[in-house]
């Protein structure tokens, strides 16, 4: 477990410093350091493990050659335990020590929108939050904000494209968190639905602090629908599935990419085929994919240093979080001589394509979102992408 108090910090040596030093928070001669408030405890442990094993996977993988410019690439860690106030004490605390360079790599749409406030005031780059939360693709009011994942507007709006044109859905309900992230996901649901006509027949909120949320597969009962998009954390979804499962329900669900395929497999007592989910990043088993393929060496390197930091190779935010930390090398890489906050957004933020090997994440001019990738699988066996290849 990561303490809340205690630094998790990657430090593997010196080396010749290719940048002009500054009185940069986080910056020293032969480091750069970044700070992590993640959920490393309670309901998305997992998650932020994984996540943050990913970043970590990248950081050293990048060390062992001598980091970049000189410098390698530390991570400080905290946790926040998917709670709002304890992640805005983490950001407190990190624009306090100002020891910093920026703050990479979170979870949770909750956590991220009482952070990004205190970020911005400071100007300190917040980068690849793990959610699709449309507030953060506002690059006007959150000019320090950089999303490497696609937003929660597109994935919803493919998950339903399918289910209409796909999977004849036309009755639709929805279950969503009653926070942040189940709001943004919820407005979303509502602006895609309106575009083909269609009214949100049933809709029912649950507090992530609470198990409710059988109340609100009750809800879904009467409507007699045809697909349900859950907006829920994992042990959520599968309780919602599970209930409505065992009270003859045979509507599709729709799922967001927060949610684990694995895990959900683990916890369902129910067949699946009627399970479809949205993904951001390449399938961690694609043996096609040269991301993947060094992702999977990189945490194969990573294990000797934490045999703890990712369980599994296949795990899809261990790859995410590569991507993250691979994403943060290259814009270093592409800075000018001086190493500084500003210049940091503005390598990150620049028109056209940062190339991670065979992934591509870009910026269009004044946008902050870098990606609009998404592939739908369902629990048994349709990958888009795959049989769109076909």
């Amino acid at each position: 477990m990561v303490s809340r108090l205690a630094a998790s910090v990657l430090v593997l040596g010196l080396g010749f410093a290719g940048w002009a030093v500054a009185e940069v928070p986080g910056v020293r001669a032969d480091a750069v350091t970044f700070g992590q408030s993640g959920c490393f405890s309670g309901s998305c442990r997992d998650a932020g493990l994984q996540y943050r094993g990913g970043i970590l996977s990248a950081f050293h993988e990048r060390n062992l050659t001598g980091g970049v410019n000189g410098r390698k690439l530390l991570l400080v860690s905290r946790d926040d335990e998917y709670d709002p106030d304890l992640a805005a004490d983490n950001a407190r605390w990190f624009v306090a020590a100002n020891e910093v360079f920026a703050v990479i790599g979170g979870v949770g749409t909750p956590t991220a929108e009482r952070m990004v406030p205190i970020f911005k005031r400071v100007m300190m780059p917040f980068v690849g939050h793990l959610t699709g939360a449309d507030f953060l693709g506002n690059a006007s009011r959150f000019p320090n904000v950089v999303n490497v994942r696609t937003g929660y507007a597109e994935e919803t709006r493919q998950l339903v494209t399918h289910m209409f044109n796909d999977l004849n859905a036309r009755r639709f309900g929805i279950i969503y968190q009653d926070d942040a992230f189940g709001r943004s996901v919820l407005a979303a649901y509502e602006t895609v639905l309106s575009t083909l006509d269609l009214p949100i027949l049933a809709k029912s909120s649950y507090s992530r602090h609470t198990h409710a949320i059988h109340s609100s597969v009750f809800t879904m009962e009467k409507a007699d629908l045809d697909a349900v998009l859950l907006a829920t954390t994992l042990g959520a979804a599968a309780e919602a599935i599970n209930t409505g499962r065992s009270l003859g329900h045979d509507y599709s669900v729709g799922l967001l990419s927060f949610v684990s395929t694995p895990r959900l497999e683990a916890l369902l007592d129910y067949p699946n085929e009627n399970i479809l989910l949205s993904r951001v990043t390449p399938d961690p088993a694609d043996d096609d994919s040269v991301l993947v393929r060094r992702f999977r060496r990189a945490v194969a390197a990573y294990r000797h240093v934490d045999p703890e930091a990712v369980e599994r190779e296949s795990d899809l935010f261990a790859l995410e979080g590569y991507i993250v930390g691979r994403f943060v090398i290259d814009v270093l890489e592409r800075m000018p001589s001086e190493l500084t906050r500003e210049a940091f957004l503005a390598s990150a933020l620049a028109p056209g394509a940062a190339h991670l090997d065979d992934w591509v994440i870009a910026f269009d001019e004044g946008s902050n979102v870098g990606s609009d990738y998404v592939r739908l699988i369902n629990l048994a066996g349709y990958d888009s992408k795959k049989e769109a290849a076909e």
